[in-house]
């Protein structure tokens, strides 16, 4: 079970690592920066960018710590474009 000092943690991590938070429902939320989360109290806020809406106009998402189940890295993107071979 999660406590909000164990999401803490997470989130005071330096260097911050990019996390997926997986929910009782089977939900996640991605958070892929610090800046991106607040705790309070019993409750983790996450941002969710929205492409319609752009960076400065995020969806923010309520979730209560009780039903994190957990936690993970977030997976690395891959780079975009071709991939490079070494001749």
């Amino acid at each position: 079970m999660f406590t909000a000092r164990r999401v803490r943690e997470y989130l005071d991590e330096r260097p911050f690592r990019p996390i997926r938070i997986y929910l009782s429902d089977d939900s996640f939320h991605d958070v892929p920066h610090v800046e991106f989360a607040w705790l309070i109290g019993g409750r983790l806020f996450v941002a969710e960018i929205v492409k319609d809406r752009g960076p400065d106009d995020p969806r923010v998402k309520e979730v209560a710590i009780l039903h994190i189940t957990r936690i993970e890295p977030l997976p690395k993107r891959k780079a975009s474009g071709r991939a490079r071979t070494k001749k």
